[in-house]
């Protein structure tokens, strides 16, 4: 097979050079519903990530520790069982009342599949959005990079000038939603990868597919993190299909839902991210909500609690995307209790420290 030239546009976005490209699948798309607010009506195939909640955020969702930590978690964490954008790998503008063709003509590559060269998938949502600044392009958003001690200020890598575009609606926006995915298998299907799984629903085929599912309990997918696995899709609602029909979907009223599938992800593992307490109070104006907690623990992890408390922040509502903000007296970036702490000011704490969090173990 040849090889073409490529080149890096934009966030994340591949482009072929040199000429005519065979299609690989063309994608038919018929969004129904009431165009009259949408100035730049556009819809993208993005590849998802893999990627899982912070334990605080499935610990708050569960029992939460205090109603300020609550509070941070409804600000901070989003869906726990989302979709995460990874690339805008198809683009095309809606025109009312007819088709729209998203064209794709490379196969998604490596860092978008998971598993191994014997097993590996990726999935990707169909998502409707109004091309805010008009770059023909889904900007995808990158929370704030946080700075590991001893690093230089991170470059953000993610997201554009200007409004975000504003997502009006998809055809893979949650687990616990009915969903519509377009599928890509590269061997054969490894049940056990737990990449945003259909429990209870056939394995897709090899190549390009389209899979439906509809979805699961919040509640009771949050029941069974610890232990696995997710439970069933809901009964009859699996299905595959060849991406040679025409896909459905609604325009939907804007929401946080909706917008965070803008946005990408730190930490593609779902761990916490600690830094430092610094010296002076990061957020003296309280502009964004924040709580003295324990270290969370869940009911399947038999390392223990750490001793001590972090202080966590959520992201203020006006960000484009939803994050949180780990602050510590002691610890690693990746762990609070590591043996040899990069840290530890335990001794003697900011004074801006001692007032918001004021219980030290």
């Amino acid at each position: 097979m040849a090889v073409l030239g490529i080149s890096l546009v934009g966030c994340h976005k591949l482009v072929g050079l040199g000429g005519a490209v065979t299609p690989l699948v063309n994608i038919k798309v018929q969004v129904n519903g009431d165009f009259s607010q949408l100035a730049s009506p556009r819809i993208a195939l993005v590849w998802g990530m893999q990627w899982q909640p912070e334990p605080f955020c499935v610990v708050e969702a569960e029992s939460p520790e205090s109603p300020a930590a609550a509070a941070v978690a409804t600000a901070g964490c989003p869906d726990n069982f989302r979709f995460v954008p990874d690339r805008d790998a198809a683009d095309a503008p809606i025109q009312p009342g007819s088709l729209a063709t998203l064209t794709l003509v490379d196969l998604p590559s490596a860092d978008v599949m998971v598993g191994d060269i014997t097993s590996r998938v990726a999935y990707a949502s169909l998502i409707v959005y109004d091309d805010s600044n008009s770059n023909g392009t889904f900007d995808l958003r990158h929370p704030p990079h946080h700075r590991r001690r001893g690093e230089p200020p991170p470059q953000d890598d993610g997201g554009a000038a200007g409004p975000p575009d504003v997502v009006w609606g998809a055809s893979f926006i949650s687990m616990t939603l009915p969903d519509q995915r377009v599928a890509f298998l590269e061997g054969t299907f490894n049940s056990t990868v737990a990449f945003y799984p259909r429990s209870g629903c056939p394995d897709p085929p090899a190549g390009f597919s389209l899979l439906s599912a509809g979805g699961f309990s919040a509640a009771a997918a949050l029941a069974s993190v610890p232990n696995g696995p997710l439970p069933l899709e809901a009964s009859g609602s699996c299905a595959t299909a060849g991406l040679d029909q025409t896909v459905f979907l609604a325009l939907q009223t804007p929401s946080p839902e909706l917008q965070a599938l803008s946005c990408m992800a730190n930490d593609g593992g779902g761990t916490s991210f600690y830094v430092e307490a610094p010296a002076d109070d990061p957020d003296p104006g309280l502009t964004h909500l924040r709580a003295c907690t324990s270290f969370p623990h869940l009911s399947a992890d038999d390392g223990g609690v750490p001793p001590g408390q972090q202080l966590v922040v959520a992201s203020a509502p006006t960000e484009d995307c939803q994050y949180l903000t780990h602050y510590t007296l002691r610890g690693c970036n990746n762990d609070p209790a590591c043996a040899t702490p990069n840290w530890n000011i335990t001794a003697s704490p900011p004074g801006w420290w001692l007032n918001a969090c004021p219980v030290q173990q």
